[in-house]
């Protein structure tokens, strides 16, 4: 019996999507322990779809045994059975009632829900009437948006107060986010390790193309409405002459009719790894508005192929992106707009980005080989 089981669920899909951040540092470390020769027990989840390279990449492991369950419950009764010393889960969210004999080591993401309730423009990617109708009304009510918050903060508790557990943290800010909103916790119960991440290649892409890129404009927190609308007044202005904004999934979003310049944006559905590389790779520049996040690998990728980053000051952002990227305020419009505008007419500036950018992408990734063993040997051994 190998002393630790590997929750290979959090490696599936999620209520929200098939393909998440979440899942793809689950399958970051899954694949990491698997090269170092590290065995282990991975459950699966009967219910959850798996992504193909997963299915491959377990088939290719045949001393690491593999164990379905039907639900949560069955597997609390795979863990007592087995008599595992630890569980080890990078989605730990859904384990709030876990109380088994193994000790717990989660991966904290981030406190999204605590930290970004909602958002005033939330109503604007919502396609019912009476969900944008619900949406205005939470906006235009602090009451709702403060009850949010709490409940928010009292269902991490949750987890936070289960019993022989330890947490891994994704960045600082995570960890100091953590310590803010949990008081009883203390700096030593979480250990901070940035989210891995790989890039393909780390060189200069010549020549770029007319777009600017962003992702996942389909998600309220990514605030992709504010720069639509920054970037849709500067072409009504004539700015950004011959330059576009490319937008993957996104889709026609319900606050697509407010825009005027229609023909300057192109909207795309969630593609493949292998187009949102080649986006990364062709852009004149990212943007990356986001109003919260735990780490943020999307800048990273921009960077790691030469394209200069203008990014919000937001969470782990900054954190994250060092002093590589141009940083505005996600909810000020006009800082956006002149962020966007220098990073247009600024040649010079846009090469110091650049090499700012490869340079940052370079100490993260020589940082993570540093980490990576550190970590695994502190889960695994």
């Amino acid at each position: 019996m190998t002393p630790l089981l590997f929750d290979g669920t959090a490696t599936q899909s999620s209520s929200r999507a098939s393909f998440h951040g979440g899942g793809e540092y689950a399958k970051f470390m899954l694949r990491s322990a698997l090269e170092h020769g590290y065995v282990f027990d991975i459950v699966m989840g009967n219910w959850l779809f798996t992504d193909p390279d997963i299915e491959t990449l377990l088939d290719c492991y045949k001393k690491n045994k593999v164990y379905r369950v039907n639900n949560k419950q069955k597997l609390y009764q795979l863990i007592d059975k087995n008599g595992y010393k630890t569980f080890y889960s990078a989605l730990p969210a859904a384990y709030y009632d876990y109380n088994g004999s193994a000790k717990l080591i989660g991966v904290i993401h981030g406190l999204r829900g605590a930290e970004l309730p909602w958002d005033y423009y939330r109503y604007k990617y919502e396609s019912k009437w009476h969900k944008q109708l619900q949406g205005w009304l939470i906006s235009h009510c602090q009451f709702i948006q403060t009850y949010l918050k709490k409940k928010h903060i009292a269902f991490s508790h949750r987890l936070i107060k289960v019993n022989n557990s330890h947490f891994i943290a994704v960045s600082n800010h995570t960890k100091n986010a953590l310590l803010s909103f949990y008081p009883e916790l203390k700096t030593e119960d979480i250990d901070v390790y940035y989210s891995p991440f790989s890039v393909k290649g780390i060189e200069r892409y010549e020549p770029k193309k007319d777009f600017f890129l962003m992702v996942s404009g389909n998600r309220y927190e990514k605030n992709v409405y504010r720069a639509v609308t920054v970037f849709d007044k500067l072409f009504s202005e004539y700015r950004l002459k011959g330059k576009r904004v490319v937008i993957t999934g996104c889709g026609n979003q319900p606050f697509w009719k407010e825009i005027k310049n229609k023909e300057r944006f192109e909207l795309l559905p969630y593609v493949s790894t292998e187009e949102l590389e080649t986006l990364y790779q062709q852009s004149f520049c990212f943007v990356y508005p986001s109003l919260n996040e735990g780490f943020g690998y999307p800048p990273l990728k921009a960077m790691a192929y030469g394209t200069p980053v203008i990014a919000s000051s937001a969470t782990s952002i900054p954190e994250v992106c060092g002093e590589a990227a141009c940083f505005f305020t996600p909810t000020n419009l006009d800082d956006m707009a002149s962020r966007i505008l220098r990073i247009d007419y600024d040649e010079e500036y846009r090469q110091e980005l650049v090499e700012s950018g490869i340079q940052r992408v370079k100490k993260l990734l020589e940082k993570q080989e540093r980490d990576m063993d550190q970590l695994l040997k502190f889960i695994f051994e």
